[in-house]
């Protein structure tokens, strides 16, 4: 009888940590998204492959932001920290960071934390 209670709580607490761990990553995109659109201007910008990587005290949100600008379509891939810095934009949507400086980013901070986009 003691072994069954003690599953049972153990089970209670695994299903409790792993729901809070998926809001706070909702959380975390939610606002990168709002980061991204106070950042470029633009409340009708869409966003696609939006993904958190990493873990909930040091990751990131990757993804891509896609704003008309006129008559033109831009699109650039984005990273939003969830420690506040950044964002890191890809250069073409308002970013001052090089090409390279980007993709080194990107490379380290998204794609080697398991970004699939």
């Amino acid at each position: 009888m003691r072994q069954a209670s003690i599953v049972f709580l153990l089970c209670a607490l695994l299903s409790a940590c792993s729901g809070s761990g998926g809001d706070r990553r909702a959380d975390a995109i939610a606002a990168a998204k709002a980061k991204m659109l106070d950042l470029i201007s633009d409340p009708a910008a869409t966003f696609t492959h939006v993904e958190f990587t990493g873990d909930n005290s040091s990751g990131q949100t990757c993804g891509v932001i896609v704003s008309k600008r006129g008559i033109f379509t831009k699109q650039a891939r984005f990273i939003v920290y969830i420690d506040g810095a950044g964002p890191n934009v890809e250069p073409g949507l308002g970013s001052s960071m090089s090409q390279a400086d980007f993709e080194w980013a990107w490379k380290s901070e998204c794609v080697n934390e398991g970004y699939k986009g």
